[in-house]
């Protein structure tokens, strides 16, 4: 299996991520939607992840996946964030498959945060993604990655890490997200995930350096 990137210095992707993707389409929503995403991708990326089976194990090019997460959000989950929420809650469950009870086997809020990090490293080749914990407030910081200059990858990504910490705490704790690109400040004016209500900006900020391009994630939750 094809643990080791090949050597092209091109943004990957580890397979599980559309492997993910695709089972949690077909289990919302079943084969019609996976047609109708099929139709949205542009030729190179249906042939290289529709009509090939692209295995959990190898590697990918990153704009295969930013094209799937654009024909989702535009498709299936009809640009209605609670869909998208759907969505990227069932893709990381069928996703992690076997290793979803490893992930949160006996986890804390700080060990999440090292479990967030080394998923992050397993997923992907590029890209630089530092979280940090205070009190109820999560900021996920991801730099050097081509997700921070695509508008709907910068929403799939933030969902993700609101549905990881939804995974890890329980929907009691009404987890909430918002995200910006920029320094942190930026975030008041960003999206927030329809599922965990309006977000705003979070408190205590990781402070990010304006001149680079970067996407911040704040989350916060209830005790």
């Amino acid at each position: 299996m094809p643990t080791t990137p090949p050597p092209s210095g091109e943004p990957l992707a580890r397979g599980t991520v559309l492997h993910g993707f695709r089972a949690a389409v077909e289990d919302l929503w079943g084969e019609r939607a996976v047609a109708d995403i099929a139709a949205r991708l542009p030729l190179a990326t249906r042939l290289a992840t529709i009509d090939t089976l692209v295995l959990p194990f190898e590697w990918i090019p990153i704009e295969h996946v930013m094209a799937w997460h654009e024909a989702m959000w535009t498709g299936p989950a009809r640009a209605d964030e609670r869909e998208l929420a759907r969505l990227v809650s069932r893709s990381i469950d069928l996703g992690l498959g076997r290793f979803k009870a490893a992930f949160f086997a006996g986890v804390t809020r700080e060990r999440l945060v090292e479990r967030a990090q080394e998923l992050w490293r397993w997923q992907h080749t590029h890209g630089e993604l530092t979280v940090s914990v205070e009190g109820n407030t999560g900021t996920v910081v991801l730099t050097g990655h081509p997700y921070v200059d695509h508008a709907t990858s910068r929403r799939l990504t933030a969902e993700c890490y609101r549905a990881i910490l939804v995974l890890a705490l329980g929907e009691e704790h009404d987890v909430r997200v918002a995200w910006g690109t920029g320094a942190a400040s930026s975030v008041s004016a960003a999206g927030a995930g329809a599922a965990g209500g309006a977000g705003g900006a979070a408190a205590h900020a990781r402070p990010v350096d304006p001149r680079i391009p970067s996407l911040v994630v704040q989350l916060n939750w209830r005790a």
